[in-house]
């Protein structure tokens, strides 16, 4: 009797660990949250939760902030862990060591400009020129069913969102229930399968793209996210007549650099990212550069360190920080300092005969 008890007890804790060990490379293959610990993440912040009466489920309180105070953090890390979860940071309240690819909100939110960052409510008030209009907001351009409502401030998800279905209204409701969902493959058929919860709307493919597992954090030609030009319908709805052609590469001079178009094999863009020489053994080819990295079409399914000339795409965060930058516009660089006949990066990564 004792030995048989003994057998089933090893059996139940072998059963035990082989779930935990499932649910665990689930977690990391799938960057989703398989937890029942809702406290871990949603209860951590003081006022984040309503008190509830006994036996009833706790009510969430200041949703966008749920969002904004979860994704901050009062030292330098922009990588920090919540209840044993790895989880991206976009708000440092001290200058970040290391900005992850989408950029920090830091920039905006210490008074540096309102030209810095988006003006997301919970971290930086309305900006003091467009108060709570995207500039270049063109309905036509937004698929979402409600618009865009000026009379309230931009959020991280929902219809005056980026994140989540812009179809629904509240933030929280929008991006709901994708932190614990499958999110494998990134084939934008739902908010959790779409490249960072960039839905559009449920009618709309989401976003692809190659997400790095650190957000791009530290990237390299070998390390980074790799992006769909499906990005540039995403920016599109709230920045629609940026996109317009009589106010890009249709006329001379440009207007607004041009989207969404093919870097040239051809010219000075045979020389592109000319700080760094290509393999020996491959004089012709082209190293990626993540301070200017371009859009893909077919994407690949994991990290390119090469450009393919003819083939890559100029798309919007080729130039811009999705969240907020050091530098006006958001721009990946400071313009100001980039001048012609000197070698440097910015604009010279893929204009490089204006460097000489």
């Amino acid at each position: 009797m004792i030995k048989l008890a003994m057998q089933w007890k090893t059996f139940t804790s072998s059963v035990t660990l082989i779930c935990i060990l499932f649910f665990s490379l689930l977690s990391k293959a799938y960057g989703t949250i398989l937890s029942d610990d809702c406290d871990a993440c949603h209860g951590i912040f003081p006022g984040m939760m309503e008190e509830a009466p006994p036996g009833e489920p706790l009510k969430y309180a200041l949703q966008n902030l749920l969002c904004v105070n979860c994704h901050s953090s009062s030292n330098k890390e922009s990588i920090k862990f919540l209840g044993g979860v790895k989880v991206p940071v976009v708000n440092n309240t001290i200058r970040p060591a290391s900005p992850l690819a989408g950029g920090n909100f830091y920039y905006l939110s210490k008074g540096m400009g309102d030209r810095k960052g988006h003006n997301v409510d919970g971290i930086a008030p309305l900006d003091s020129k467009f108060l709570s209009n995207p500039p270049g907001y063109d309905r036509e351009s937004d698929p979402s069913a409600k618009g865009y409502n000026f009379e309230k401030p931009l959020t991280c998800a929902g219809s005056n969102g980026c994140h989540g279905n812009r179809n629904i209204e509240n933030p929280f409701s929008a991006i709901k229930g994708t932190h614990h969902a499958d999110d494998s493959p990134i084939d934008g058929s739902t908010t959790a399968k779409s490249y960072r919860y960039l839905k559009n709307t449920e009618k709309i493919k989401g976003v692809l793209g190659f997400e790095d597992p650190d957000w791009g954090q530290n990237s390299s030609a070998k390390k980074h996210n790799e992006y769909s030009p499906s990005m540039n319908n995403l920016c599109a709805n709230c920045h629609g007549n940026y996109y317009r052609e009589d106010k890009t590469g249709k006329m001379s001079p440009w207007f607004r650099h041009p989207t969404g178009i093919v870097i040239p094999k051809t010219g000075e863009y045979t020389n592109y990212n000319p700080g760094v020489a290509p393999p020996s053994n491959k004089p012709n080819t082209r190293i990626y550069s993540p301070d200017a990295p371009v859009a893909r079409d077919p994407l690949p399914s994991s990290p390119l360190e090469t450009i393919e000339l003819g083939t890559d795409m100029v798309f919007c965060l080729s130039c811009h920080m999705a969240h907020a930058s050091p530098y006006d516009s958001l721009l990946r660089w400071d313009y100001d300092t980039i001048e012609s006949g000197e070698s440097g990066g910015g604009c010279l990564i893929c204009h490089t005969g204006k460097a000489e």
